[in-house]
């Protein structure tokens, strides 16, 4: 089997994440931590790009598949929690002048924005959990929940399994394809497994919708 700096510059070729495993390798589960954490604030670099390489990584002994698990996901939350309280401590009426400024931005008045806020309140579990699973989206997601005043715990609860199913998704595709499958075809089937999500989100969505609109829907 290839060296894993190896593989991993075969899979990472043409960005930054090769290097930045080799200094992650270098700190151990530490290190780990900390480029979980890092991520949710200097997105320079792609997180699933990172986690295939963590996966690959443990296949070849770099550290165990469940301390990888662990340190991502610790890493990751944290980053999450930070955010999301750095935001909150603006307060309720900064936070509705920021919310409206970019409501400005965008073409949207203020009605329509507190009734988007009411339905993300009302829906923040599902929501929260469905935007860790979206790429790019899901580092602002934090933002958005403190801004429209989501429930923490509800909020960082639903968040914390989105998370778990990210990381474990992509550090487990790492691994099988570093045993399985030449390393060259690993990006392919993490965006084949990314696509797979970002469907069978959707189609979670619409179905609730629909079920809720017949729910509402008056009788004859």
């Amino acid at each position: 089997m290839a060296p894993t700096h190896t593989v991993v510059q075969h899979l990472l070729d043409f960005d930054s994440v090769g290097i930045g495993m080799a200094w992650v390798g270098a700190y151990g589960l530490v290190g780990l931590f900390l480029v979980a954490l890092t991520e949710r604030f200097l997105p320079v670099m792609p997180s699933y790009r990172v986690l295939l390489a963590v996966g690959i990584t443990a296949e070849d002994g770099g550290w165990s598949l469940p301390s990888a698990f662990f340190a991502t996901t610790t890493g990751s939350l944290f980053g999450c929690i930070a955010c999301f309280y750095a935001v909150g401590a603006l307060g309720d009426a900064r936070s509705t002048r920021i919310l409206y400024a970019t409501g400005r931005i965008f073409g949207m008045p203020p009605d329509r924005i507190e009734r988007w806020s009411a339905s993300f309140r009302r829906n923040q579990t599902l929501l929260a959990f469905s935007l860790q699973i979206v790429p790019t989206v899901r580092l602002f997601a934090p933002v958005f929940a403190a801004l429209m005043r989501a429930d923490a715990w509800r909020f960082l609860a639903a968040s914390a399994a989105g998370i778990l199913v990210w990381n474990c998704l992509f550090i487990g595709i790492g691994y099988w394809a570093s045993r399985s499958i030449d390393a060259g075809n690993t990006t392919v089937l993490a965006m084949t497994a990314l696509g797979g999500l970002l469907i069978l989100e959707l189609a979670v969505i619409w179905g609730l919708q629909r079920f809720r609109a017949r729910r509402t829907k008056p009788c004859r």
